[in-house]
């Protein structure tokens, strides 16, 4: 509140969604769909006055230099809340949502150098739709540092029970039949100060308990490599999730789609990469079809978010019309 200028309603510092405008990276008579219109003029006056006339600059250019800002600055907070944790992302996949995560996910894949984006459908209102698809569900966590070595199958069990019962009770308060129970540890090695979550096998307690230290070596390796170290295990958290039935849309979420490739073209608009516009083809993510390709750059529209594909990506539509990005 007032929020960017581009929404006219009295702001006049220049944000990110303003820069996204004038990039061309943003359509302004199609925002939320064609629900709200965007003020292009307002936008490019608040770049121009705050921003680009103290720092002599052009206004696409300092338009650009927004844009570019805020992906360094993404990318530099992960590679050092990954350093932290010691987690190598290079071969992770990176998942894109939210109004604007799309707009700036493959250039900070890039960055990072991951090799994959994952765009699902409705990205922009992924966790309104979450929310409505997830069961209701209650989790509880409580701190416990006990070596894994000081406990048997017994008392590794009765440190669950009461966290299963307290959970479960929340349910049953509501009116919410429990479907399922899952059991979840943060563990390490000893004298580490970070921990990885393992998630248990859907068998008792006691069952689980003697192969607990493959389970957390398994999940260490895959995030860490193999390693030869041989400190004893520490559990720090103890985690239980008790879960209703399943939920989901019933009515869907309606694609206007058909099944012709070409008739996702809405259009071209000039879109701004590194300080140079250019004419870039506009797709409607809703008429996208499985196994299509678009090579950047290019800009895919959906109601709520706008993926914007840079000239050195390629972007395919799977099955599940998730969209795949190599930057």
């Amino acid at each position: 509140d007032p929020g960017p200028a581009a929404y006219g309603l009295g702001g006049t510092a220049a944000t990110l969604s303003d820069a996204n405008l004038v990039l061309g990276y943003l359509d302004p008579g199609y925002f939320l769909g064609g629900e709200m219109g965007l003020d292009r003029n307002a936008a490019e006056r608040a770049i121009a006055d705050t921003v680009a006339a103290p720092l002599d600059l052009d206004t696409r250019r300092a338009a650009w230099g927004i844009h570019e800002i805020v992906n360094e600055d993404v990318a530099r907070a992960f590679r050092i809340h990954a350093a932290e944790h010691g987690f190598d992302y290079r071969a992770s996949r990176m998942v894109a949502f939210g109004g604007s995560g799309p707009l700036h996910a493959l250039a900070i894949a890039r960055k990072l150098r991951i090799p994959e984006v994952i765009i699902p459908m409705g990205a922009g209102v992924m966790s309104a739709l979450g929310l409505l698809a997830s069961p209701v569900s209650f989790e509880l966590s409580r701190s416990r540092c006990c070596l894994v070595d000081d406990l048997d199958a017994a008392a590794f069990a009765s440190t669950f029970a009461p966290l299963e019962d307290e959970a479960t009770g929340f349910l049953a308060g509501a009116g919410v039949t429990v479907a399922r129970i899952v059991r979840r540890l943060d563990m390490r090695f000893f004298g580490q100060g970070h921990e990885i979550e393992i998630v248990l096998p859907d068998e008792t307690p006691a069952d689980v308990f003697a192969g607990l230290e493959t389970l957390f070596r398994k999940a260490y390796a895959e995030i860490h490599s193999e390693t030869t170290l041989d400190e004893p295990l520490e559990i720090v958290s103890w985690k239980v999730d008790a879960v209703g039935p399943s939920g989901g849309l019933d009515a869907g979420y309606s694609l206007d789609s058909g099944t012709d490739a070409g008739a996702a073209l809405k259009g071209t608009r000039l879109a701004g990469f590194g300080g140079a516009y250019v004419d870039c083809p506009v797709y409607d993510r809703y008429a996208m079809v499985p196994a299509m390709e678009v090579r950047g750059p290019a800009l895919i529209e959906e109601r709520e978010s706008t993926c914007v594909v840079g000239p050195e990506d390629v972007v395919r539509v799977d099955a599940a019309r998730n969209l795949i990005a190599a930057p």
